[in-house]
């Protein structure tokens, strides 16, 4: 059998994993409370029929287990461990998720502050950051990706070379093809509109809770601003 079959055959078993995560996650965000139904406003102001809270699931650690290891499948599978020297979580909620990440992959990790100290060496990366160290950043969600490229500018600014983001779901709202249009590929586990549809199919979800996040998903897709003038909006 050649080369090429067997890489054919590497990617349908990891797209077949990576729906086995999407729902395990998916039903780990519900039991944790992560994952809200309702009318909410973002830091943007914007209200939203639906709120991704990850930062609730940091107090329980199976769900704890379950984001980490598919991040860490991602890596694996996605980019792999030798393309990388050092990890990144982007503050607040993908801190301890890079922190779990890098220990089950063994990478070294830094973390990113959002305002320089003003005593010290007065960095804006903390840990032991080298130039022309590949930089993996990592992160809960993309809404729209303006807390990523905040990060990975500092880093770059640093020496560090920033190409891939690695993130549990996508809100699909535009962050996707920002961060891209910045050079950074995003691997993404599943998107929102993934999820739902599942969460729909096994009745964790009503029919009508459904159709109303649905079209508000298709209305802030239609609606997305160009990047150049996007504002911050992530939850």
């Amino acid at each position: 059998m050649s080369p090429d079959r067997f890489q054919v055959i590497e990617k349908e078993i990891w797209r077949e994993e990576k729906q086995y995560l999407m729902k395990q996650v998916s039903l780990s965000l519900i039991r944790n409370d992560a994952l809200k139904i309702g009318d909410y406003v973002l830091s943007s102001g914007k209200q939203s029929p639906y709120y991704v809270d990850l930062r609730q699931a940091i107090s329980n650690p199976i769900a704890m287990d379950w984001i980490a290891n598919s991040l860490a499948r991602i890596v694996v599978n996605e980019i792999g461990t030798l393309k990388i020297d050092k990890m990144m979580g982007v503050p607040t909620a993908g801190v301890p998720f890079a922190t779990l990440v890098s220990q089950k992959l063994a990478i070294p990790m830094l973390y990113y502050r959002k305002e320089r100290k003003e005593h010290g060496v007065r960095k804006k990366i903390e840990g032991d950051m080298e130039r022309n160290d590949r930089i993996l950043m990592i992160d809960d969600l993309i809404t729209t990706g303006q807390s990523v490229i905040m990060a990975a500018e500092a880093a770059r600014e640093q020496g560090g070379i920033v190409s891939e983001l690695v993130v549990l779901l996508d809100r699909e709202q535009g962050g996707r093809e920002y961060i891209r249009s910045h050079n950074i590929e995003p691997h993404v586990l599943f998107s929102i509109s993934e999820a739902f549809s599942w969460l729909k199919q096994v009745k964790l979800l009503s029919n009508e809770d459904y159709k109303m996040i649905a079209e508000y998903i298709v209305q802030e897709k239609e609606s997305s601003v160009s990047p150049k003038k996007e504002k911050t909006n992530k939850d």
